[in-house]
């Protein structure tokens, strides 16, 4: 399936060095499929610049053990915060 990707991609894509898909082993195409499906994926996303949708997250104590405690995103309202969601490891 091919679908239109962003600029971006599109324009990353046709910059990859042939060197770097082969030490991926991955060809062209290959790194386009992923690309596609990662668009697919991250579709209904919230985009930069929209409410984040309300989650709750169980409070970890300084050791890293559960505290018993949670904590909503909503309480955060009308104040800055920054959102980080990845690997740390």
């Amino acid at each position: 399936m091919t679908i239109e990707l962003p600029s971006r991609f599109e324009d990353g894509l046709q910059k990859i060095s042939d060197e770097y898909l082969k030490v991926r082993g991955m060809s062209r195409q290959d790194l386009r499929e992923h690309m596609e499906r990662r668009v697919l994926r991250d579709a209904n996303s919230p985009q930069v610049g929209e409410t984040a949708p309300e989650f709750e997250l169980e409070i970890l104590s300084p050791q890293g053990k559960r505290a018993g405690e949670t904590l909503k995103l909503s309480s955060f309202r009308q104040k800055l915060l920054g959102l980080i969601f990845g690997s740390y490891t």
